[in-house]
């Protein structure tokens, strides 16, 4: 036995080794024991749900503040509503006089223009987020054609290997098969013809014996392989649920984002948030030389503050709301699009944040050793446990 087993480490093969390394999956997430990887997997959702929540309900905080601004306004007194409109007509009149004086040049759609004037705070951020998006979204891509074929290599492997071990194991019964039959022939040969075939048959029993014993050894590493070569297959398969959440998130995010800003690409965003920058500070210099634009504004936001608005400067950019009611039936559907759209984002991210609860909860009542090392996680960011 001993022999045996100093023969069967000749052939064994080492089980260390992993995938090739992915992009989008760093080294510690994939040299984690399963339990421990799945684990981090969930947490690391959970927190991303929570800290992106807190974001979208800020925002929604902030969209529902403009609609009670809206109401504030069309809740005004006649005669306040009248000198409200007299300064935002001075102010469009003054505003048209130094789009004039601009030239018929326009770097950007006024549709654009009233897009960035209204989430002039959130673009810059937004360019970065897309392009970190997009660029996650290219590694996500080539680690799961990777994984997709990395898949097919090992099937292919697994069959080869099943397919040795039929021809092993069909040659050793021809072995055995031709060995008995030739053992009997010698003593056939030696009972009735008297001719000593005892070191023939010894021979060939000898043979027969090694023969068989190679054929073993070969069918134990076949053995081997195809099992390793079967959880390298399941690897790549776990790890390519993973990848898919990543695309399916990734893939949230984005749409969420080009929605938002009305793009199709971070590229289009950053080339129109450069022309929305360059066509303000063409305006900027303008708007120098124009003071009454100035205390008309000033005028306007002082009554619209008087008025109890949170946010009263916004309008400076929206005046047009102010003077035309289907301008301002406008701003309100817009406002009412954007609401749902993080109503349906903040739906779908506690839907995640949920799942991945019921996940964490799953894995730890089957390894309650991990709830110390999860609390820890969640209590690092701040999220209650």
């Amino acid at each position: 036995m001993g022999l045996f087993q100093k023969i069967f480490r000749v052939f064994k093969h080492t089980e260390q080794e992993n995938l090739t390394e992915l992009e989008s999956i760093d080294d510690e997430e994939q040299n984690l024991r399963e339990e421990e990887s799945e684990l981090s997997h969930h947490l690391g959702q959970i927190v991303d749900a929570t800290y992106e929540m807190q974001d979208l309900k800020r925002e929604y905080d902030l969209v529902t503040s403009y609609f009670s601004d809206i109401q504030k306004i069309e809740q005004m007194s006649p005669d306040h509503y009248r000198k409200l409109e007299d300064d935002a007509r001075r102010v469009k009149m003054l505003e048209e006089n130094r789009k004039e004086l601009q030239g018929k040049t326009k770097r950007i759609s006024m549709e654009r223009y009233k897009l960035f004037m209204r989430l002039e705070e959130e673009v810059p951020s937004g360019i970065d987020r897309l392009k970190e998006l997009e660029t996650m979204r290219g590694k996500i891509k080539r680690d799961l054609e990777y994984l997709e074929g990395e898949k097919g290599a090992l099937q292919y492997e697994e069959e080869q290997l099943q397919n040795k071990l039929n021809r092993i194991r069909n040659v050793a019964w021809v072995i055995g098969l031709l060995t008995v039959l030739t053992i009997v022939l010698f003593l056939v040969l030696t009972l009735q013809f008297g001719i000593d075939m005892t070191i023939a048959g010894v021979s060939i029993a000898i043979v027969a014996v090694l023969a068989e014993f190679f054929l073993f050894l070969s069918y134990n590493r076949a053995t081997y392989d195809r099992t390793y070569c079967f959880k390298k297959h399941n690897r790549a398969i776990q790890l390519q649920n993973k990848v898919k959440i990543k695309w399916l998130n990734n893939t949230n995010h984005l749409d969420f984002l080009y929605a938002k800003y009305e793009v199709n690409s971070g590229k289009e965003l950053e080339y129109e948030w450069e022309q929305y920058k360059l066509t303000i500070e063409e305006e900027e210099r303008i708007q120098r030389n124009t003071g009454d634009l100035r205390v008309y504004q000033e005028e306007l936001v002082s009554n619209l503050r008087q008025a109890g608005l949170m946010d009263p400067d916004i309008w400076i950019q929206q005046v047009v709301a102010l003077i035309d009611k289907r301008e301002m039936v406008e701003v309100k559907h817009s406002l009412n699009v954007r609401r749902q759209k993080l109503r349906e984002h903040m739906k779908q991210n506690e839907e995640q944040r949920q799942n991945s609860l019921v996940c964490v909860k799953g894995i730890l009542t089957e390894h309650p050793e991990l709830k110390e090392q999860a609390r820890e996680v969640l209590t690092s960011y701040h999220i209650a446990v």
